[in-house]
């Protein structure tokens, strides 16, 4: 008898952690199907581990230091 390994029920979300311009951070699925806006990095961090069901893969956050770079960077063609 072969081994039944069930499907995954959920969607894996891919977040994008950043701070907006008012100084908050966001937590935003690529596909903008789940978000949040946190006062800090961490809750934003823990929002994205949970829904992502602990993956930590699939939570990319901005760098501590970083202020908008990558985000410049794209809007050129450099990522």
């Amino acid at each position: 008898m072969p081994d039944f390994v069930p499907l995954r029920v959920c969607p894996s979300y891919h977040f994008d952690i950043r701070r907006n311009r008012q100084g908050y951070w966001v937590a935003r699925d690529s596909r903008d199907l789940v978000g949040g806006t946190f006062l800090t990095r961490k809750e934003a961090l823990r929002f994205a581990l949970f829904e992502s069901g602990g993956d930590s893969a699939q939570a990319y956050p901005e760098p501590k230091g970083a202020r908008n770079g990558a985000r410049a960077q794209r809007r050129k063609g450099k990522l």
